[in-house]
């Protein structure tokens, strides 16, 4: 365990050495669209629109005598990201049917730093850059609505059992979350064109634990079920980035 520590602590040393020497390079704008859902245990859901609108910096090496230094940048943004999901469940109690449906939309604003690497297609004309890269992002909702029904045919308008709501979507959706950002990019003159997926590490919610719940149904006893996390947020987008120029 030790070892694994000093060697984090090594390795984070190194890179702090390197962000040291880092200097600012382009900036710009970042505009994208794509599918977002919240990846859960109910049987039936349906992504959203996700989509994403703000800027960006990098962090060039070039100043560095180093083979990759050329090639490596780091990149920090700020966006305003739309996430969330449609959701459908049906379970059956009694005999009884019902449908539980609705939908958590949610704008987070969100900062990644990514670790870059581009190189140049090897083709005729100059200036095709392939890119990749992956990095941490961190995320605070600041707003969003959630909208919920429940139907039971067999009840019709009872409404003790059939429902309809709408609120704040952050009633029952956590504010932070934390996510790793994976992607690709094609570059040419100042336009950057990306396809990239960002997957939450952070469960959006807390359940109730249905296995707890038949324990105790089974115990005869009337103890609070267990709480367990569900729902994690998943985006896979498409984006094209401006450079606006340089520092």
């Amino acid at each position: 365990m030790r070892k694994i520590v000093l060697i984090g602590l090594m390795g984070l040393m190194g890179l702090m050495g390197n962000v040291a020497q880092a200097q600012f390079g382009d900036y710009g704008v970042k505009a994208g669209i794509g599918l977002s859902t919240i990846a859960d245990d109910l049987g039936t859901k349906l992504p959203i629109l996700g989509a994403t609108i703000g800027g960006f910096v990098n962090y060039t090496f070039e100043s560095r005598e180093n083979m990759l230094a050329d090639a490596f940048y780091l990149q920090a943004g700020l966006n305003l990201v739309r996430k969330g999901s449609n959701y459908e469940e049906k379970f059956e109690q009694e005999s009884n049917l019902s449908i539980r449906s609705g939908y958590n939309h949610v704008y987070y604003l969100q900062l990644p730093i990514l670790a870059c690497l581009r190189f140049e297609l090897p083709l005729r004309s100059r200036g095709h850059v392939m890119g990749i890269y992956a990095g941490p992002a961190v995320s605070f909702g600041l707003f969003g609505r959630m909208n919920e029904k429940m139907v039971t045919p067999s009840y019709g308008n009872d409404p003790s059992v059939n429902y309809k709501m709408s609120g704040n979507a952050f009633d029952r959706v956590k504010r932070w979350d934390v996510s790793a950002i994976v992607g690709l990019n094609y570059e040419y003159d100042d336009f950057v064109f990306s396809i990239y997926g960002d997957f939450g590490f952070l469960a959006t919610s807390e359940s109730d634990d249905i296995m707890s719940l038949i324990a105790n149904a089974q115990a005869g006893t009337l103890g609070d079920a267990k709480k367990i996390s569900n729902g994690h947020n998943a985006s896979y987008m498409l984006s094209v980035s401006y450079k606006l120029g340089k520092f």
